[in-house]
C-alpha cells in the first residue's frame, strides 16, 4: 500500500489525510444537493460542515488517545500527529452528530430532518475514509488464508506488525458495506416513516456490520473490553451493541412523536 502517495518537494502527501479530506468534501457535496432538493438553503451545509469537520476529528482522535493513554502519556506531541492514523470512527461520529443536531436546532431547522439530510453523507464518508485506512495500512485485519489476503508495505503499520503476511483487508470490507448502506439510505429516504429515521437506520446498520467485522480485525489487548473463555468482545463491539439499543429507543420515540403530531387536528 502507499501511506505516502507522492512528495511536493520535501512535503509528503499522505494517503490517509488526503482520503479523509476527500470524504468530507464528497459528503458536503451530497448533503448540499439533498438540502436543495428538500427546500433548504444549501449554504447551511457549508456552515455546518466547518464545525462538524473540526469536532469530528477532535472526537475521533480523543477517543483513540483515550484507549491508548498508556502510550500517549509518554508522547504528548504524538497526540497531534493524526496524519499517521489513529482516529476512532465512533468517537468522530458521536461528536459530529451531537454538534450537528445542536447546529440545526440553533439555526431553526428541525434537527431530525437535518440529521436525515446528512445521513447518506456519513455513509459515503465512511466509504471513502476506509479506503484511506487501506492505503495507509492502519485498521488492518488478522492473518488471512483466503486468496484475497493483502500483503501491506513494510513502511505501513500493518506491514511493520505483520511483515510479508497476507491479512484481511478489513478496511475494504467496511468501505464496501458502507457503500451498501449509502444506497439503502437513499432508497429508504423515499418512504421514511418519520424524521430522524435515516440517521438511526445508518447507526444501526453501521453498528451491525462493524460488530461482525471486528473478529477479523487485529486488536491490541487494550481494545478488548470483555473476555470469557472463547467469547471476546472489543470496545467497538460493546459500543456497537449500545448504539443499536440507543437507536431502537430513539426510533420508537420518534415514531410515537410523529404519530402524535399526525393525530393533532387544526382548530
Amino acid at each position: 500500500m502507499r501511506p505516502i502517495l507522492f512528495q511536493l518537494g520535501t512535503f509528503p502527501i499522505r494517503s490517509y489525510g488526503l482520503l479523509i479530506a476527500a470524504a468530507f468534501m464528497v459528503g458536503i457535496w451530497i448533503a448540499r444537493r439533498r438540502a436543495a432538493k428538500s427546500g433548504y438553503d444549501p449554504d447551511i451545509i457549508i456552515d455546518l460542515s466547518v464545525i462538524v469537520i473540526l469536532v469530528s476529528i477532535i472526537g475521533a482522535r480523543l477517543a483513540y488517545v483515550f484507549v491508548r493513554w498508556d502510550y500517549y502519556q509518554h508522547d504528548l506531541l504524538g497526540i497531534f500527529r493524526i496524519w499517521e492514523g489513529g482516529l476512532v470512527q465512533y468517537g468522530g461520529m458521536v461528536a459530529g452528530t451531537l454538534v450537528g443536531l445542536w447546529f440545526f436546532r440553533r439555526r431553526g431547522v428541525d434537527m431530525w430532518a437535518g440529521a436525515d439530510l446528512m445521513a447518506p453523507s456519513l455513509a459515503m464518508g465512511v466509504t471513502i475514509g476506509r479506503i484511506g485506512c487501506f492505503l495507509n495500512g492502519c485498521c488492518y485485519g488478522k492473518v488471512c488464508e483466503h486468496p484475497w489476503g493483502v500483503v501491506f508495505s513494510g513502511n505501513s503499520p500493518a506491514g511493520m506488525h505483520f511483515p510479508g503476511a497476507h491479512l484481511h483487508p478489513t478496511q475494504l470490507y467496511e468501505s464496501f458495506l458502507a457503500l451498501v448502506v449509502f444506497f439503502v439510505l437513499i432508497a429508504a429516504d423515499r418512504r421514511k416513516p418519520f424524521e430522524g429515521f435515516l440517521l438511526w437506520l445508518f447507526v444501526i446498520l453501521l453498528s451491525v456490520y462493524r460488530f461482525l467485522i471486528e473478529p477479523l480485525r487485529y486488536h491490541e489487548s487494550v481494545s478488548v473490553a470483555f473476555r470469557s473463555g472463547p467469547v471476546v468482545l472489543t470496545n467497538n463491539q460493546v459500543f456497537s451493541i449500545a448504539l443499536v439499543l440507543l437507536s431502537l429507543g430513539f426510533m420508537v420515540y420518534l415514531s410515537r412523536r410523529a404519530a402524535g403530531l399526525g393525530n393533532v387536528t387544526a382548530p
